[in-house]
């Protein structure tokens, strides 16, 4: 936004809900998708999927949103792109390691970095029911966790590395200086780009290509569509996460992400064959659940009753033009200099006494000034 420019608007409840939700439904198809490539197939390979879905995402976001090629952006979004990559790995080796509704639950520990990263980086305070609402998912969790009958310490460690990315990630996102002049597609490019060497040199490092050409199933017509799809929804889910964190704010995108992730626990537990149910696994993964959903409902009220209050502020000029218009007795304003009424206009003007201007223009330019 240049100097002097107007602020953006305030995004409306209706454009916070719809990134909500655009966000909810790409992060669902894409791990179920990812789940299939890694179980269903038997295709280990995260690295190889991470890299394809940077690959696909470059080239559309190019063609779509025309960015400016710029080093100063390529310096200022670098640390942004190794992030992501970082995070991108860990998710993909915790998504392969674990079942899904354990690997959500872990999830729930998102909530707890974002916190902890907006407290001492941001110095920005959360009230006692937003930490209650995440004891609560954080509690059920850890029973989960300690009751897990498919207990894989690679996993356990990958997932909780990549909740601690993935808050950093989305508060990098909010708060890069380098991001203010792009637009979501845009900023999208620039980290697809910025992250394809850095994932082309871990899956060689890690000698995915070499082992990837024994893999039976790799001409296999099924297993094609389904990773092409993977790789294609990878663009989805990193351009809903910018839109709903740049929209939104990042502890309310955590917050999408485990209310979308009681859905996905009770599918998940049903569509792939690694859960193994356990009464008190299950019990814990319930209170994780109820907790997100506590606070979910308890944010959306919240942000509801901030759009009333907002709404009512914004009426009080409207009902002062209202009553110009209508040619109505004009009240005066409380503590303002003697002539000037709520709309903002004086009296005088509108009358048109000793300015030589119409109505109308008087009452325009009145309107653009601030009252002295």
């Amino acid at each position: 936004m240049g100097e002097g420019s107007a602020p953006a608007a305030e995004p409306t409840p209706l454009l916070r809900l719809g990134a909500v939700l655009y966000f909810m439904g790409s992060s669902m198809l894409v791990q179920f998708t990812t789940k299939a490539v890694f179980t269903n197939f038997g295709f280990h390979f995260p690295l190889t999927v991470a890299l394809l879905q940077m690959a696909f995402i470059a080239p559309v976001s190019y063609v779509v949103a025309r960015p400016v090629l710029s080093w100063a952006l390529v310096r200022q979004l670098a640390p942004l792109a190794m992030v992501n990559v970082l995070n991108v790995v860990c998710g993909l080796i915790g998504t392969a390691g674990l079942n899904v509704p354990m690997f959500i639950a872990l999830r729930r520990f998102t909530l707890l970095f974002t916190i902890l990263l907006e407290r001492f980086w941001l110095k920005k305070s959360h009230d006692w029911p937003t930490l209650s609402a995440v004891g609560v998912m954080i509690s059920g969790a850890l029973i989960a966790a300690a009751t897990d009958l498919s207990f894989n310490p690679r996993g356990y460690a990958a997932v909780l590395c990549n909740d601690l990315l993935t808050s950093l990630y989305l508060i990098m996102v909010k708060n890069t200086p380098g991001t203010n002049g792009l637009s979501t597609t845009g900023m999208l490019f620039y980290n697809s780009v910025l992250s394809l060497p850095m994932l082309l040199a871990a899956t060689v490092a890690k000698g995915e290509p070499s082992r990837m050409t024994s893999f039976p199933l790799l001409w296999d017509t099924n297993f094609q569509m389904v990773l092409f799809l993977a790789s294609a929804l990878g663009l989805t889910i990193n351009h809903s996460t910018f839109v709903c964190t740049r929209i939104n704010e990042p502890l309310m995108t955590s917050t999408a992400g485990n209310l979308k992730n009681a859905a996905m626990t009770i599918v998940g537990a049903f569509a792939f064959g690694d859960f193994i149910f356990e009464p008190l696994n299950a019990m814990g993964l319930a209170i994780s659940m109820g907790g997100a959903v506590w606070y979910a409902l308890r944010s959306a009220l919240r942000a509801r009753q901030k759009s009333i209050k907002d709404r009512l502020l914004q009426q009080v000029p409207v009902i002062g033009r209202d009553r110009l218009h209508r040619g109505g007795a004009q009240p005066q304003l409380t503590g303002a200099p003697l002539g000037f009424t709520a709309s903002g206009a004086s009296s005088a003007l509108l009358d048109g006494g000793g300015m030589g201007k119409s109505r109308s223009e008087s009452r325009g330019d009145l309107f653009e000034r601030p009252l002295q």
